[in-house]
């Protein structure tokens, strides 16, 4: 969880890294054509940077749940396997006490 939040932030304050740029160079002292070109570059490398961002946060994502479920079913065979045998145990224990009586 801590993970997707982190990812999240630096999301946001790349974005905003990416908005204070362009506002920066509206006020730069540059062509008008320049100028929207730049931006323009800027926030393609912007989008590239959040994409692959975005992909990394849902690979780490996806590993952690597969981990997850992983130990989940682990658990859930054990659990199983623990039902199994007390059961066994008290079928033995029930047995034993019928051949006994």
């Amino acid at each position: 969880m801590k993970d997707t939040n982190a990812g999240s932030n630096l999301v946001f304050f790349l974005l905003g890294a990416a908005v204070g740029a362009a506002v920066a160079l509206l006020y730069a002292p540059q062509e008008g054509e320049a100028t929207r070109r730049l931006i323009g570059e800027k926030a393609v490398d912007a989008k590239d940077k959040a994409a692959e961002l975005s992909h990394s946060v849902a690979d780490v994502t996806r590993e952690k749940w597969e981990a997850a479920a992983t130990k989940g079913k682990e658990l859930l065979n054990r659990g199983k396997d623990a039902t199994q045998e007390a059961i066994d145990n008290a079928s033995a224990s029930v047995y034993t006490a019928v051949e006994s009586a």
